[in-house]
C-alpha cells in the first residue's frame, strides 16, 4: 500500500475523520460505525446534527446493505446505479435497520455515493465494510471549493487532490421515495 494510503486508512481505523480529494468536492471522511468519529466531523465542521451525513462506498454491493431497496423502483435505481457509478451521483432510499445507530439518527433514509476518485477508492477498499460516512470538507456554510484553513488545521490527515482531478461541483442528489423520483440538487 502507498504512504498516503497506509496513513489514511490507520487514521480512519483509529477513529480520526480526515479530508481526502472525491470526483467532486474535498470530502471530510470517517468511520461510518464510529459514534466518536461521526461527532468529530460535526464539531470540525460547525455542522448542526440535525443535518446528515451520506455514505460512499467502493461499490453498489458495500451500500446496498445500508439501504432498503423496493421491487418497484428497484430496476430504476438498478440503471441509474450502472450509468452513474461511479460518479458524482448521491441516491437517497430509505435505510434498513444495518445503518449504524450513530449515522444519521433520526432519519428514515440515507444518501449513498460510489465516487469516481482513484485514491478515495483504494482508500474504501480496505476500510471496515468499505464504506465511509462523509461530508464536504468546509464549514458549514462555507465554500466547499477547498477547505477552510481552520478545518485544515485540525484535521490530522489532508491530501492535495491532482490538478484537474476534482469537477469542484457537488453530487447531483436524486430521492427514491413512494415509487418517484425526486431531484433535491
Amino acid at each position: 500500500m502507498v504512504s498516503n494510503l497506509k496513513q489514511a486508512l490507520n487514521l480512519i481505523l483509529s477513529g480520526e475523520p480526515i479530508i481526502v480529494p472525491t470526483d467532486t468536492v474535498y470530502g471530510l471522511v470517517c468511520r461510518h460505525d464510529s459514534k466518536s468519529a461521526i461527532e468529530k466531523i460535526y464539531k470540525l465542521k460547525k455542522r448542526e446534527t440535525g443535518k446528515p451525513l451520506i455514505l460512499l462506498g467502493y461499490n453498489w454491493k458495500a451500500l446496498q446493505r445500508f439501504v432498503c431497496v423496493r421491487v418497484k423502483y428497484s430496476k430504476a435505481l438498478q440503471k441509474l446505479i450502472k450509468t452513474n457509478w461511479p460518479g458524482p451521483l448521491t441516491i437517497i432510499l430509505p435505510a434498513s435497520n444495518n445503518i449504524p445507530k450513530c449515522l444519521n439518527e433520526g432519519f428514515k433514509t440515507i444518501g449513498i455515493r460510489v465516487p469516481k476518485n482513484k485514491f478515495l477508492l483504494g482508500l474504501l477498499k480496505y476500510c471496515p465494510e468499505q464504506v465511509l460516512a462523509s461530508t464536504s470538507a468546509n464549514l458549514s456554510g462555507e465554500s466547499d471549493h477547498y477547505p477552510q484553513k481552520a478545518l485544515l488545521k485540525k484535521a490530522k490527515f489532508f491530501i492535495e487532490a491532482k490538478k484537474n482531478e476534482m469537477s469542484l461541483k457537488p453530487s447531483r442528489i436524486l430521492e427514491f421515495k413512494k415509487n418517484t423520483i425526486k431531484v433535491l440538487r
